[in-house]
């Protein structure tokens, strides 16, 4: 799974989705709505992919093994239990490999955090909980779990192969 071939076939279902709602909405057509709307659905759709565009581009352009992290965020008063209980498998790998892989760490409750685990999802996930991880190399998503803690061994058998270590 490539993420800016997710991130295009998110953008995509939900320009037609929100093409639909405004014809509905205003007793168009689709067409109708597309052609009356444009400049709307344009600024509606830049403001909101623009933070998870520019979140998969950095991820995109990191040359190493990326371990992404997509929690609750730390400042909340109610956190999320198993992100809490996740974090300390994602510190393991992160210290086990050191600077051969990049940890990015998102929050689900920002713009480009939120949106990219909707990205992921892509509403083929059978339960969507926090926190999303992934293992990612050069924007392909390898790997990804939702919603449980996962062992450092998980990641490492990604990253083992990764890093020619298996």
């Amino acid at each position: 799974m490539n993420l800016n071939t997710l991130l295009s076939n998110h953008k995509a279902g939900f320009r037609a989705k929100l093409v639909k709602a405004l014809a509905e909405k205003n007793s168009l057509t689709e067409e109708q709505a597309e052609s009356d709307f444009s400049d709307f659905i344009e600024q509606y759709l830049k403001e909101r992919y623009t933070p998870p565009e520019q979140l998969i581009e950095k991820i995109s352009s990191i040359q190493r093994p990326v371990l992404l992290n997509i929690r609750r965020g730390r400042e909340d008063e109610e956190f999320c239990r198993i992100c809490h209980a996740n974090q300390p498998n994602i510190d393991k790998v992160s210290e086990k490999y050191g600077n051969r892989i990049e940890v990015v760490e998102a929050s689900v409750d920002r713009s480009d955090g939120g949106a990219l685990y909707q990205i992921i999802f892509h509403e083929e996930a059978e339960k969507k909980m926090a926190p999303l991880t992934a293992v990612i190399n050069k924007g392909e998503v390898l790997g990804f779990w939702a919603g449980r803690t996962v062992e450092p061994e998980e990641y490492g058998k990604y990253f083992n192969k990764l890093l020619g270590q298996d």
